[in-house]
């Protein structure tokens, strides 16, 4: 069967259009033959015109209808032909497929066949070669393995005999360098041993010196701690030969008080309040093993109560005087610069010529009577800090061996540490600022005191459970000026 082509359609469409365009010619045509006839029937254009005018209308459309019907009937002609022509294309396309598809579908198998004995052919050979690879890599590796065998037997026997070669060279050497070593072993051993002696003989003496310097070293450093907590007793032997030893805590002055009494002095001893002039007394009285007596003197103590008494009865009473001075003993006059003047004049005859004249007559002194007084100042009357003291006669001074018993730091530590050994280290801060004012008011001359009995009672309060806070307020910065404490740096 002929198959339509695309150019036939082509050409159908063309002469569709041409039929068309022939159609409006058509119309075209017609118009201008109607006005073509009514020109020629009226000569003048102006009749001809207005003849045309009522008549224009009706033309066109005439033309125009002519025109419709010519280009439908011909439109439908070719509609209907391109439709025809479609047709027959589709069917000629249908069956061209369907041959397309058969003629696909035979090919398909022969090829599928061909490509099935070519790879049973492929499948064949591959396995025929790969047979032959497997014998030939099996005679291969039993080849390379016999060689590896046979090489490694001679490289086993070449590496004995080397091995032995060289373990006889190394025991050769060995032997050698251990017959060296023993040789410069038993030299270095001598050597060592020498060295050692002598090192030895040096360390020794080194140790022996070091020794010795340590130990006086660790002797002056307990001597002086046991000086500064153990004070070391002193030792006072008497006119009898006897010998005496006070203990405890002794202030700078002792051996020299020991020394004027020794001598069969009275001693005055001058110095701040709380300075230990008292407790001077009774270790004197220990050291020179007398009994104490004792009198605190003031501007109203009577002479009863120095030279004794007969009370309404006829009995007469001694006093603590009068036992020293007739039985022996160390008298002490506490306050002697704060007595009456007047009793103190009565007690010079019983100083310098050693005769009292008591309420029941007359007494000599024994061999053993001492005073010791104690005052704050030298006689000279009150200063700015012990305003109510007495000036001393002149004569009742003669009678003395005057000593200064200033504050004894030292001292005043040990004695303060003594009360309060839990409590070491704020007895130190207590002293340490104890001594701080004291020192700032001695530098100021200012009329206020602290003395050893400030630290002493802290210590005591502290070890009480007082706080530091507390003993400042109650015991050393009590009753002081605004001005003082500034003065102080309070």
């Amino acid at each position: 069967m002929r198959r339509t082509t695309k150019l036939e359609l082509h050409q159908m469409s063309i002469e569709a259009a041409r039929a068309v365009l022939h159609q409006q010619n058509i119309g075209l045509l017609v118009e201008r033959a109607t006005y073509r006839a009514v020109g020629e029937r009226f000569a003048d254009e102006t009749v001809a015109a207005a003849a045309l005018a009522p008549l224009e209308a009706d033309i066109r459309r005439v033309a125009e209808d002519t025109a419709q019907t010519t280009a439908t009937d011909t439109a439908t002609v070719l509609v209907e032909d391109v439709r025809a022509a479609v047709e027959r294309a589709r069917d000629e396309t249908r069956e061209a497929a369907d041959t397309a598809r058969a003629d696909l579908v035979t090919l398909a198998r022969e090829a599928e066949a061909r490509t099935r004995g070519a790879a049973d052919t492929a499948r064949e050979d591959v396995a025929t070669v790969a047979r032959e690879t497997e014998v030939a890599t099996r005679e291969a590796a039993e080849k390379v393995r016999e060689d590896v065998a046979t090489l490694a037997r001679e490289a086993e026997v070449t590496t004995r005999d080397a091995v032995d070669k060289a373990c006889a060279e190394v025991a050769t050497v060995a032997r050698e360098a251990q017959e060296q070593t023993r040789q410069v072993v038993e030299t270095v051993r001598a050597d060592v041993v020498e060295l050692t002696r002598e090192a030895t003989a040096t360390a020794r003496d080194s140790v022996d010196k070091a020794r010795d310097q340590v130990l006086d070293l660790a002797r002056d450093a307990a001597e002086k701690a046991c000086a500064t907590f153990v004070p070391t007793p002193i030792q006072v032997t008497l006119p009898n030969g006897r010998v005496t030893k006070v203990d405890g805590p002794k202030h700078q002055v002792l051996p020299e008080l020991l020394l004027a009494l020794g001598a069969r002095c009275h001693v005055l001893l001058v110095g701040p309040a709380g300075t230990g002039k008292s407790t001077l007394a009774t270790q004197a009285a220990e050291g020179l093993g007398l009994d104490l007596q004792a009198i605190s003197l003031g501007p109203t103590t009577p002479m009863s109560k120095v030279f004794g008494y007969f009370d309404a009865h006829g009995t007469y009473h001694d006093t603590p005087f009068r036992r020293a001075f007739e039985h022996g003993g160390v008298m002490l006059f506490d306050e002697l610069d704060n007595g009456h003047p007047g009793l103190l004049a009565e007690l010079n005859q019983a100083l310098a010529l050693g005769v009292c004249a008591f309420a029941d007559g007359m007494v000599k002194a024994h061999a053993d009577f001492r005073v010791v007084a104690t005052g704050n100042t030298h006689g000279t009357g009150g200063d700015r800090q012990y305003v109510g003291r007495q000036a001393l006669d002149a004569a009742t001074l003669d009678r003395f061996v005057t000593l200064d018993v200033p504050v004894d730091e030292k001292l005043e530590e040990r004695v303060a540490l003594a009360h309060a050994p839990a409590k070491k280290r704020l007895v130190r801060e207590l002293l340490t600022e104890v001594h701080r004012l004291r020192a700032v008011a001695a530098d100021k001359r200012l009329p206020v005191m602290f003395s050893p009995r400030v630290s002493i009672d802290g210590a005591k309060l502290l070890a009480a459970g007082a706080t530091i806070e507390q003993v400042m307020r109650w015991r050393v910065t009590r009753g002081l000026s605004d001005a003082h404490r500034a003065a102080l740096e309070l």
